[in-house]
């Protein structure tokens, strides 16, 4: 039974990221640069996003190079601290961070549109109670 529900779960994140690949494709993202862009956005600094994102510090960091090259973030040092720095998005980060979850949201509302109100309200009841520590 374990492994049904991780292969659904992962079947219909799979299923999400294939209908939204070719707009994310236009916007130059994939779909783990669009969640970095709506992570950085409340956690500007590498090591916290990396800690939300639960990805290793490297991984994020070589994200982070590639969507600075691209003209998505830039990058800042710390006031408080000059061997710190975080990143903000750009007006080109925003509108493509708007786009993605666009994609994002309308690829789920198809899915979500086969439940009736009250099975998605258990649905999200039963994500909260699996996400619990």
């Amino acid at each position: 039974m374990i492994w049904e529900v991780m292969g659904r779960i992962w079947r219909l994140q799979r299923a999400l990221r294939e209908e939204m690949e070719e707009g994310l494709e236009a916007l130059d993202l994939s779909g783990l640069e669009a969640w970095l862009l709506r992570v950085v956005d409340t956690h500007p600094y590498p090591s916290d996003a990396a800690r939300h994102m639960g990805l290793p510090p490297p991984t994020v960091s070589h994200m982070l190079r590639r969507l600075e090259e691209k003209n998505f973030l830039e990058r800042f040092l710390d006031n408080k601290d000059l061997r710190r720095f975080s990143f903000r998005l750009t007006e080109k980060g925003r509108s493509a961070l708007r786009q993605a979850e666009g994609l994002m949201e309308a690829a789920l509302r198809r899915r979500l549109a086969r439940l009736k109100p009250e099975e998605i309200a258990h649905l999200l009841e039963l994500l909260g109670r699996l996400e619990e520590a």
